[in-house]
């Protein structure tokens, strides 16, 4: 009876055994159907709820490159500067950097953001000439190192008064003795008088603004003149070793007045700039077109300086182009600038006639920087560059000025001085 017992028993075991076996076979087989259907389940789920992007496509999703990476961080550390903070792309929003396929427009942002004007003239063209302002003087070039080659006048000068009195025959035509009305501007009085004679002298200076004046040492020459004529109240103070300290009169264009005449009631003074300038020109004459009377007026009845105001009875530039089309013996086109206005009833007023700080363009043969100006910061109007200034030829008008140097009509200086 033991063996039977003893093989039932073995039989009772080996079978629960196998269903031990067979159940952990179900379970596994359980386990891993689950499993296989969370894999699939989930993933679907979550892509469904927008929360999370699924497996398969962060193994296609172009990782981030350096250089995009590069482009989110200039775009968050530059945040503060943005105006448009509504306009944030949604990759910045999220906090993720943008694709290396998004690179490149993140790039353009930023620039179109921060350099908008300089987007608008993308050509090759210096920056100086794409903002319109000249340099702060402190990074003009000294013109010991300006290098003028073919720009600059004849070395070799010598004054022919038969060459002037050829010119002034043509610009007399000019009528200055009729076309200007004097109003005397005492402090706070105003009376006007009939036709002024124009008087004559000696030796004269009509005084550009150029940049090419600084370190020029051209100050105590100028001061030498019987008479000074500048163009547009520049400033004076700080550079009167190279543009002197005097003047006799300052010929005007249309922007001038009316910017004297707004500056003249800013509530902040400091940003009045023609005060100062007006007060180191003042007793003497200001010369402006008919258009400019009220401006002038506001401006001055602010200021209380007296000014002897000469105001054209028809435009300033009126007649202008012609005389100067017979002075050259060829046509001059578009509109002079005031300093050709300036140079042409000079010689009408002078016998020896000088011209200092002509010079239009923004840098020398070398392609060395020239300030537009020889005082720094001056906004008020672009530079005078034929690409820029459709009324304006600038480069006709210079060699205008180069060809009366060259017959002995005017001395056109360029560069340090020396010697009259």
């Amino acid at each position: 009876m033991a063996p039977t017992t003893d093989v039932n028993k073995c039989w009772s075991t080996h079978g629960t055994i196998g269903n031990s076996r067979r159940i952990a076979g179900f379970v596994a087989v359980a386990l891993l159907s689950a499993v296989y259907i969370l894999l699939w389940v989930i993933p679907f789920r979550e892509m469904l709820q927008g929360s999370v992007v699924p497996v398969i496509m962060r193994r296609v999703t172009p990782t981030p490159t350096t250089q995009s990476a590069q482009d989110w961080v200039f775009e968050n550390n530059l945040a503060t500067e943005v105006k448009s903070a509504a306009v944030v792309p949604p990759t910045l929003k999220s906090g993720m950097p943008p694709p290396t396929a998004h690179a490149q427009p993140a790039r353009d942002r930023v620039f179109e953001n921060h350099l908008a004007t300089e987007v608008k003239s993308a050509a090759v063209v210096p920056p100086i000439l794409k903002s319109g302002m000249p340099p702060p003087t402190a990074h003009a070039q000294p013109n010991r190192d300006w290098v003028f080659g073919n720009l600059a006048p004849d070395s070799s000068w010598q004054f022919k008064p038969e060459a002037l009195s050829e010119v002034r025959n043509i610009t007399k035509g000019l009528h200055l003795e009729t076309r200007l009305v004097e109003h005397q501007w005492g402090r706070g009085n105003i009376t006007q008088k009939s036709a002024l004679p124009i008087g004559h002298f000696n030796a004269c200076a009509v005084v550009g603004n150029s940049g090419v004046l600084l370190s020029s040492s051209c100050g105590a020459e100028i001061d030498s003149m019987d008479y000074v004529i500048r163009i547009d109240l520049p400033d004076l103070r700080g550079f009167e070793k190279d543009v002197g300290a005097r003047t006799n009169m300052t010929v005007l264009n249309l922007k001038t007045p009316r910017r004297m005449a707004k500056s003249s009631h800013f509530k902040n003074r400091s940003q009045d700039v023609y005060e100062n300038r007006l007060q180191d020109v003042k007793d003497s004459v200001l010369l402006a077109d008919h258009r400019s009377r009220q401006n002038i007026m506001t401006a001055l009845e602010v200021y209380k300086l007296p000014f002897s105001v000469l105001i054209t009875k028809n435009r300033l530039r009126s007649g202008v182009m012609p005389i100067a089309s017979k002075v050259a013996n060829k046509p001059m086109r578009k509109t002079a600038t005031i300093g050709l206005v300036s140079v042409l009833m000079m010689t009408t007023l002078c016998d020896h006639a000088y011209i200092y700080g002509f010079f239009p363009y923004m840098t020398d043969m070398n392609n060395v920087s020239v300030p537009y100006h020889y005082y720094p910061h001056d906004n008020v109007n672009p530079p005078m560059w034929d690409g820029f200034d459709s009324l304006h030829n600038v480069d006709q008008e210079y060699d205008f000025h180069r060809d009366l140097h060259k017959r002995g009509v005017l001395k056109m200086h360029l560069g340090p001085c020396g010697k009259r």
